[in-house]
């Protein structure tokens, strides 16, 4: 046998079809109507894989998988008939390893996943090099690397979402120097410099930095850019990756953003998890930041066992690269050849006290440059948000984030 599966859904007939092709190619399978005799059975057999339709009857796929995820981290599969950017969104950050709309899979398609999940096959293995630019070792980063390493080889857009300092630069680097572009240049544009250059050779990959943050104009022309290269397959001129610090389900919900330029980038989104998501694996993400910074200023170093411990305790609201400048320093004011709890503790709570100060500070940077351009403009939020260079939705937000008062002036 290859692995147990438990298949579920309420329809009799699609059902017994996968049954059957499941156990046709060598698993033993269980079968169950709905999510509350699946959770029966998920106890009672210990599937290896469990493939569940969405929408069911007094238990769904989701409380299913939420259940399941609560105690096990074994590979689910969600389907559905009626998918949509929201559904597949609500799977993957529920902890789906995979979600796909039956109507698009023919039944080969689908025991090929399972097959894939059961580690049976691995044809998107990591590349090599992933391991070294995002560590861990935690199912989150080997869910994120297999992933990348899914894209990577492809021409299509893909969307990079995560918090400030999760490594979307790093994933952008990697789908383009381990994948299909790899030779050419990337290019980064940002809610500041949005456009192109006609006059500058084109580059292999435009990555849009903080692509939620662009203007309306820019925003529909990259829609617009996106669109035409769809319609001629991804063949033509650069690839196109964009990056965001909002999650994607928010960016699902985000009408004018799904419907526009986020109609295709939401389809290949990946987000890039939050080290308090991931505290096993901060010590192997220290480790090679150790590894890099004491190259860069010629110390070989490593840390203590107490030292890793202590990251590992640590909420990290500035995710890798509040870890990267704290290691920076411990290293820069350590002596011997280990990094020890002490002076790594100093230098976090030094950092979290300057930290503060410089969001306050930029809190009222932000706050005062808003107020400026509103009276400039004499309260016109459209061409506000052109100077900011960020769409209109971002400039109201800003508007209720300070507790902005809007007047229109009477010119």
């Amino acid at each position: 046998m290859r692995g147990r599966v438990l298949v579920v859904d309420d329809q009799l007939r699609a059902r017994r079809v996968l049954v059957n092709e499941l156990e046709d190619a060598g698993f033993e399978v269980s079968e169950a109507r709905d999510g509350v005799e699946a959770w029966k059975e998920f106890q009672r057999r210990d599937p290896d894989v469990v493939i569940t339709d969405m929408v069911m009857p007094r238990s769904d796929g989701l409380e299913l998988l939420g259940r399941i995820r609560a105690c096990s981290e074994v590979p689910v599969i969600l389907f559905t008939a009626f998918g949509t950017a929201q559904t597949a969104t609500s799977a993957l950050k529920g902890g789906a390893d995979d979600f796909v709309c039956s109507p698009d899979v023919e039944i080969d398609e689908l025991v090929a996943l399972v097959a894939d999940a059961a580690g049976d096959s691995r044809p998107l293995d990591h590349h090599p090099g992933l391991a070294d630019r995002l560590a861990g070792s935690s199912r989150t980063m080997e869910r994120l690397r297999g992933r990348l390493s899914g894209l990577a080889p492809l021409r299509t857009p893909a969307l990079l979402a995560g918090e400030g300092g999760t490594g979307r630069s790093t994933a952008a680097t990697a789908l383009h120097e381990l994948g299909s572009t790899a030779g050419g240049s990337l290019l980064e544009l940002t809610p500041q410099r949005p456009f192109l250059d006609p006059h500058a050779p084109e580059p292999a990959v435009v990555l849009l930095d903080g692509i939620e943050r662009f203007g309306d104009a820019a925003t529909r022309h990259w829609a617009e850019w996106i669109a035409n290269a769809e319609r001629d397959g991804f063949r033509k001129g650069p690839r196109i990756l964009a990056s965001a610090s909002s999650a994607i389900a928010d960016l699902s919900h985000d009408e004018a953003f799904a419907s526009g330029v986020g109609r295709t980038l939401l389809r290949f989104a990946i987000e890039l998890p939050p080290l308090r998501e991931i505290p096993e694996d901060v010590p192997a993400i220290a480790e090679k930041l150790m590894e890099r910074i004491g190259a860069a200023v010629g110390r070989p170093i490593r840390l203590s066992p107490a030292a890793a411990r202590f990251l590992r305790e640590q909420r990290w609201p500035g995710n890798v690269r509040q870890l990267e400048r704290v290691l920076e320093r411990a290293i820069s004011f350590s002596r011997g050849r280990q990094v020890r709890r002490e002076v790594v503790a100093d230098v976090l709570s030094d950092l979290e006290e300057s930290l503060d100060g410089i969001r306050a500070r930029e809190s009222v940077r932000e706050r005062n440059e808003v107020l400026r351009l509103l009276q400039e403009t004499g309260g016109n939020v459209t061409r506000c948000a052109e100077e900011l260079g960020r769409s209109r939705a971002a400039v109201y937000r800003l508007i209720e984030k300070h507790g902005i008062p809007l007047r229109r002036s009477s010119r």
